[in-house]
């Protein structure tokens, strides 16, 4: 039986591409309030649909399809910020 030499035993994965539309990056939450937790969701969809202009359906569609989702997630967070204000007040 023939042992591996220790290099042959440890993958390297080589150097990761991050692709375009997760290099952007945005502002992390500072705050737990509402209204800046509002103004993130507002400023990430609208970065992302900044984003999506400059795309091209047959060139970049796993990207698009990234970015929809991120977009309908902060849809929904939106909602459901709105629903918790409005309770608070």
């Amino acid at each position: 039986m023939r042992q591996q030499s220790p290099t042959a035993t440890k993958r390297n994965p080589g150097k990761t591409v991050t692709p375009d539309y997760l290099r952007i990056s945005l502002k992390p939450v500072m705050g737990d309030s509402i209204e800046v937790m509002e103004v993130y969701y507002r400023e990430r969809i609208q970065s992302f649909n900044s984003m999506l202009e400059h795309m091209n359906v047959l060139d970049d569609a796993p990207e698009i399809e990234f970015l929809c989702r991120e977009i309908i997630e902060g849809r929904a967070m939106l909602l459901t910020l709105a629903a918790k204000k409005k309770y608070s007040a």
